[in-house]
């Protein structure tokens, strides 16, 4: 990566190059050697936008309302055209959820995140007209969930610093976005590395860590390193709205379609209850159910033959 690129967070990226050495270290990262870093991001303003959240019974780890400003750029991506090389000025949401207590072992401390996590980064603006499909903003979404074991927060126990590593195996790692492809990927990780870290990670109520801030950097890899992929006529875009029962849309609900080889992406619908998922292989028939804590929804069931922007979801009676 050449240093130009971000000149005014040079402090930044010299952390970033230290995480991805812990990264090479690490357990979680034993595959290291064999995947390509093809994208990083860092905070625009270094704040603390990631917030755990500790429920007593349970956890919850989010990004600010509106999700954090960052830069993100592509690295060794083959064919990037002009709007996606350099910095993409973005933001980032992460939804994660735990029931799982902490562990306290050596020293450290671990929470493990044994729910869905999902990372979106989404450009502020959309590309140009045909660089990319659907909304033209998706740089790149992580859906992180369990296979053999939960990954974690993990640091030392009253520091300020800590990792989320993920990795397949032992989690199943699926990226997608809205310019670059994934399907010849055999190997997937991403490490988040969390930065001032208030207060100092400490065990809190039912042993769960402690509600905390942070600040966050981050470097996603794969094997081989995904390509630029134009729109083309055999993708499409599928979303719609869905509704509570007073006929207003609902923000936060997990939305996941299946596609017929039991691909699966997830999304979190907006604040008016929206979702999108774009670049889908058309021509298949594909599954899209609704998860949400307070309501039941019927999944449906249709056939990509083109763009549908209306599939809307109301509670079951």
């Amino acid at each position: 990566m050449r240093k130009s690129i971000f000149e005014s967070n040079e402090a930044k990226f010299l952390a970033i190059s230290a995480f991805a050495v812990i990264i090479a270290l690490s357990s979680f990262f034993t595959i290291r050697a064999q995947t390509t870093t093809f994208a990083q991001f860092v905070e625009q303003n270094g704040s603390q936008d990631f917030v755990f959240t500790n429920n007593t019974n349970g956890a919850a780890f989010n990004t600010i309302s509106g999700g954090a400003p960052i830069s993100f750029v592509y690295q060794n991506v083959n064919n990037l055209p002009a709007a996606l090389q350099g910095p993409q000025t973005a933001h980032l949401t992460i939804s994660a959820t735990t029931t799982q207590s902490a562990v306290s072992s050596g020293g450290n401390l671990t929470q493990p995140l044994n729910q869905t996590i999902t990372i979106a980064i989404l450009r502020d603006t959309p590309t140009p007209a045909g660089v990319g499909v659907g909304s033209r903003r998706n740089l790149l979404t992580a859906v992180i969930t369990t296979s053999s074991s939960a990954p974690g927060i993990v640091g030392s126990a009253s520091g300020n610093a800590a990792t989320l590593s993920a990795t397949t195996a032992p989690q199943n790692v699926v990226f997608s976005s809205d310019f670059i492809g994934f399907v010849a990927t055999t190997q997937r990780n991403l490490g988040l590395s969390f930065s001032s870290v208030t207060p100092a990670l400490n065990l809190g109520a039912g042993n769960f860590l402690q509600s905390f801030t942070a600040a966050a950097t981050g470097t996603f890899a794969s094997n081989p390193a995904p390509v630029f992929a134009p729109p083309t006529a055999a993708s499409a875009t599928l979303g719609g709205q869905v509704f509570g029962d007073s006929g207003r849309g609902l923000s936060g609900a997990r939305v996941t379609l299946t596609e017929a080889d039991g691909t699966i992406h997830e999304r979190l619908t907006s604040s008016f209850g929206r979702y999108e998922f774009s670049g889908i292989t058309a021509g298949q028939s594909v599954v899209v159910s609704i998860s949400s804590k307070r309501y039941a929804f019927t999944p449906q069931v249709v056939t990509l033959q083109d763009n549908i922007a209306d599939l809307n979801f109301h509670p079951d009676l």
